[in-house]
């Protein structure tokens, strides 16, 4: 089962959700919900791997390890489900806020996203060309 470490692949999943939530309303909970459940769904793995908390790595043997691994992959379904959990709360409760506001309102929320979304892409256009340019 996959497991989203680290707290960006989580922000951009929850994005993903709110954004979505602008355009549809009514069944934006729902549609979050499964789009969740469509990240956390993959191939396992056919033996454990993992990462290792931080300089464990420099002081555990091979043995430890593969312990630390097997205790890390003991726990990662409890986590999983409590993450689908969280995304569909706060896909629900955007849901709700989203309800109280006018189509009017809805659009320049949308409006104001788009034009966010295309200065961080130009943003991130100009510091690729930059780093090119090295």
């Amino acid at each position: 089962m996959p497991c989203f470490r680290s707290i960006s692949a989580w922000m951009a999943l929850l994005g993903l959700c709110v954004a979505g939530l602008a355009t549809t309303p009514a069944t934006a909970a729902e549609e979050a919900a499964v789009a969740a459940e469509q990240k956390m769904e993959a191939k396992p793995r056919s033996e454990p791997r993992g990462r290792l908390p931080n300089f464990y790595g420099q002081v555990v043997s091979e043995k430890q390890k593969e312990e630390i691994y097997e205790i890390q992959s003991s726990y990662q379904a409890k986590l999983d489900e409590l993450i689908r959990q969280i995304v569909a709360i706060k896909a629900e409760r955007d849901a709700k806020i989203n309800q109280t506001l006018t189509p009017e309102q809805l659009k320049e929320v949308a409006s104001l996203r788009a034009e966010s979304e295309k200065r961080q892409t130009e943003r991130r256009a100009a510091a690729t060309k930059s780093e090119n340019a090295k």
